[in-house]
């Protein structure tokens, strides 16, 4: 009988052995952290951008812990993907989409910001809404009652300016004729009378046709910075916070990875830029100075949060969401 007892013990000790080996190196999910973690990662364009250039021509050296797969797609199918997506999977969403998707039961984590515009050389940003020089138009309060071009009713930018014209200057958004124009058509409705001032494309606000036609009304991205301190990112990196919960340490390394990625940009923006000049036939002074009023990568920080709060209450106000989304349930600090 002691014989038995004995073998019944030993079988017993060599099964919880076995099962605390078993568990090595895994999480609470059983996920292997040993593993190296394979991850698509969906983006609309590559070409000469900031994190994805270097990422794609092996600039920076890839963590050891993750294999980074990058498939290029249009915007639309882009984002779809991601949503739909079963496997770990890396895309982009605008800021609207982000609080969107999350109120509507899709939890995402917030990886790093896609991009951000910045307070630039001159001390402006791209984020401006201007009128003709001899327009009556001397303030953003001067906007009620006038017809205001914008890229779109639900479009992020469009949000930061009427956040700022809420927080900064107290306009009454219902008291505005804000219409919906293409960024082409926006200067010559203009120059027609058609619409009183009118959001610009980036591209042409840095020409010298801009300063010698238009004034501003208000560079509201600076106003955002003056306000938070912070302009907050237009678009994020993001992955499914159940894929993020999974193996919380391969995503940290990604968001270094694309920190890295950027910094070697920054260090290469002169050459990076004459490449991207000669292949588009663009002017290379243009396209660096274009680089210089932007910003990828990096993190979410508290002031990003502070102006997310009044940027989603007025997309509640307006309509574009049902609710403001829980912050901190969403962005990594």
């Amino acid at each position: 009988m002691k014989k038995y007892i004995m073998i019944l013990c030993a079988i017993l000790i060599v099964s919880m052995l076995t099962a605390c080996d078993s568990n090595i190196g895994k999480d609470d999910l059983g996920y292997n952290n040993k593993e190296k973690l394979n991850i698509d990662l969906v983006v609309t364009s590559i070409q000469f951008n900031g994190v994805l250039y270097p990422l794609q021509n092996g600039k920076v050296k890839e963590p050891d812990n993750v294999d980074i797969d990058i498939k290029e797609t249009d915007y639309n199918q882009g984002e779809l993907f991601t949503l739909a997506s079963k496997k770990p999977t890396i895309g982009i969403l605008s800021n609207i989409n982000v609080g969107k998707a999350y109120l509507k039961g899709e939890e995402y984590k917030v990886l790093a910001p896609y991009y951000r515009e910045i307070v630039g050389p001159n001390n402006m940003t791209m984020g401006q809404v201007a009128t003709l020089k001899n327009s009556d138009i001397e303030s953003p309060r001067d906007l009620e009652g006038k017809t205001v071009g914008i890229q779109g009713a639900a479009d992020g930018s469009t949000i930061a300016f009427m956040t700022a014209l809420r927080k900064a200057y107290q306009v009454d958004l219902d008291k505005v004729n804000f219409e919906v124009v293409d960024s082409n058509m926006a200067p010559i409705l203009l120059q027609e009378g058609k619409l009183d001032a009118t959001m610009l494309d980036s591209d042409y606000i840095l020409t010298d046709d801009f300063s010698n036609t238009y004034k501003t009304v208000i560079d509201f991205n600076k106003e955002m910075y003056k306000r938070y301190g912070t302009v907050p990112p237009a678009s994020f990196f993001v992955v499914k916070k159940d894929f993020y919960d999974q193996n919380p340490n391969a995503y940290d390394s990604v968001i270094d990875y694309f920190t890295d990625a950027y910094k070697w940009y920054q260090d290469n923006a002169e050459e990076v830029s004459r490449m991207e000049s000669e292949a588009d036939g663009s002017s290379y002074e243009l396209t660096l100075l274009k680089s210089q009023y932007e910003q990828r990568a990096g993190k979410v920080t508290e002031q990003d949060v502070a102006a997310y709060n009044d940027f989603y209450k007025t997309a509640k106000l307006r309509g574009v969401i049902s609710d403001v989304p829980d912050l901190n349930k969403i962005f990594i600090r």
